[in-house]
């Protein structure tokens, strides 16, 4: 499970002397434990978040949590980190988390020009933290052109569980764009000329 480096934040301090330094102001809340005001590096934000994965682990007041993000917030001209915020998962509940989905293998309809197409990108699942897989991932390796993967062919871990429907479509081998497909009818029915009315002399 990932882990997310952060630090109590005092009024000491300033935010603007902390984002010039690349620090990030956040908050940490949940059921079961106080509001705490955190800080974390820029840098620390943006590997955390370009990874798959959405239980984290941090240390706070109480001792180690498990935590998803709740809101991050980003400055709308520069996009730069402005603001975070973490929302508590406690121990020993049940919990809805959003888990990514990822592929692995090259269908063998590809070998026939067929083309893998991701429809879905992510699962809900339920079941505790420490019982939460970081991803979920889908074997696309068998696929025919044709061929679909549904939510029934993916191996959940022990603990967890899953109220989406089994049949739904997260992946699918399409087959190859015909040539004729790729041609644009361009035929233009012309326009017949305004009838011009004789001149009577």
């Amino acid at each position: 499970m990932n882990k997310i480096n952060i630090k109590n934040r005092t009024s000491e301090n300033e935010l603007f002397n902390m984002r010039q330094q690349n620090i990030i102001p956040g908050v940490l809340y949940g059921p079961t434990i106080k509001n705490e005001t955190i800080m974390a590096t820029k840098r620390e934000l943006q590997r955390v978040t370009s990874n798959l994965g959405e239980v984290y682990e941090v240390n706070s007041d109480r001792g180690t949590v498990y935590v998803k993000f709740d809101e991050i917030q980003k400055d709308p001209v520069t996009k730069e980190y402005i603001h975070f915020s973490l929302v508590q998962l406690p121990k020993g509940v049940e919990n809805d988390v959003d888990v990514p989905l990822t592929f692995s293998g090259t269908p063998t309809g590809a070998k026939h020009g067929g083309t893998l197409v991701i429809i879905k990108d992510e699962l809900t699942l339920t079941g505790k933290p420490s019982d939460m897989p970081h991803k979920i991932s889908g074997d696309t390796s068998k696929l025919e052109i044709g061929d679909k993967l549904t939510i029934k062919d993916l191996k959940l871990p022990k603990g967890v569980t899953t109220t989406e429907s089994e049949d739904e479509v997260i992946a699918v081998c399409m087959p190859p764009v015909k040539e004729e497909d790729l041609i644009t009818d361009t035929t233009v029915t012309p326009m017949l000329d305004e009838e011009t009315p004789s001149d009577h002399n």
